[in-house]
């Protein structure tokens, strides 16, 4: 039996993506955003790989993601000595029929955003969770400014510090994971990059990641870096830290670096820093509990070195809707959670002890449940 009446909470890739897949099933959503639809920017951008691309084919918005991001077919390994150390070629096209795409985190929200829109799906904003109620037919969702909502089930779609996580498993704990990451947008002026293709400069502790992610924009590298360290840097330090001070704390990480001029350009020419402490989640024992369930960073935080973020939630969206189209919410739930861990824990693992990267790309992209057939039947 289909539930008619969705709420989800969060309004990022997996909240806009799941509310598509519902409304593909047959099924209505409200999405409620406790920021406004001014302060949603929380990342520069990613990579997007062949099995996350494929998702957004399922609900017509591949194309214009593809048309407003930079597809990747190489990769160029290079050391602190600005050696070139190995050029990976990247064949998912011919091999996974589906591009892996370098793109802004706007783009592809903007992209979502307007099919939600055009399919008449309401996103309300400036609604921050406080608690939920569950009720034997329903449950209750309250918000900070009393409003209250009945619905018939609640879709966590809240991102790392998920509130509404504390429904599912109150204990589950947020660990910092021993490596910090920072994202921004740049450009360079007399620096060409090489069209399609991502530039990876490391040494042991730091990894220094670029590459076009726009066809036209001006501003149109995106760049990433990552850096291991035994306990989280302060708040003060770096999540609220100046603008000069996070530029410090990158000077700092490759100095030493015999880089070229550009690198250091590129870090000048960024205005909007996106610095993170990354976690990972402990003791979630479930995914759901009653009439809630955790999508998306909500449920599995990514190793960054994965690079599955955005395409775990696309594939999270898509499967709970599929099972809520073809069970009641209970099963759904239940088969949505066996589908998901597995899949997560799985290609995790796989990064985790470096497995050879053709079992990588395999298990990475072949990943594809057909939208068409049911499931567990």
């Amino acid at each position: 039996m289909k539930s008619q009446n969705v709420i989800i909470i969060g309004s990022g890739v997996a909240g806009l993506a799941t509310s598509l897949f519902l409304k593909k099933a047959g099924m209505e959503s409200t999405i409620y955003e406790s920021r406004s639809d001014e302060e949603l920017e929380t990342g520069a951008g990613f990579l997007l790989s062949p099995n996350g691309v494929k998702i957004l084919d399922e609900i017509g918005c591949k194309n214009e993601v593809i048309a407003n991001a930079a597809v990747i077919k190489r990769i160029q390994q290079i050391n602190s000595e600005n050696e070139v150390e190995a050029i990976f070629n990247n064949h998912s096209e011919k091999y996974h029929h589906a591009p892996l795409i370098n793109l802004m985190r706007a783009q592809i929200i903007t992209v979502l955003l307007k099919e939600v829109q055009r399919q008449g799906i309401e996103v309300k904003y400036n609604k921050k969770l406080t608690s939920i109620k569950q009720q034997p037919h329903s449950v209750q969702v309250l918000f900070e400014d009393e409003t209250v909502i009945t619905g018939d089930i609640v879709i966590g779609a809240d991102g790392t510090f998920s509130k509404t996580r504390e429904a599912v498993a109150f204990n589950a704990k947020l660990d910092y994971s021993g490596f910090w990451g920072l994202q921004g947008v740049s450009y360079v002026k007399d620096f060409v990059l090489e069209e399609a293709t991502s530039y990876f400069y490391n040494d042991e502790h730091f990894q220094f990641i670029f590459g076009k992610a726009h066809p036209t924009n001006q501003l149109n590298i995106l760049w990433q870096a990552f850096s291991q360290r035994p306990e989280k840097l302060p708040a003060k330090h770096f999540e609220k830290a100046s603008k000069e001070t996070i530029r410090q704390l990158l000077y700092q990480q490759m100095e030493g670096w015999n880089i070229p001029k550009h690198l250091f350009d590129m870090i000048d020419h960024t205005e909007m820093f996106f610095p993170r402490s990354i976690y990972e989640i402990k003791d979630l024992s479930v995914w759901s509990k009653g009439r809630v369930v955790l999508v998306g960073d909500a449920v599995h935080t990514a190793n960054p070195f994965v690079g599955q973020g955005a395409s775990y939630s696309l594939e999270d969206a898509m499967v709970i809707a599929k099972m809520l189209r073809d069970h009641d919410y209970r099963d759904a739930f239940y088969y949505y959670e066996q589908d998901r861990r597995t899949r997560t824990e799985e290609l995790n693992a796989l990064f985790q002890h470096m497995n050879i990267q053709h079992d990588i790309d395999r298990k990475m992209n072949e990943y594809h449940i057909k939208w068409e057939e049911e499931t567990y039947v």
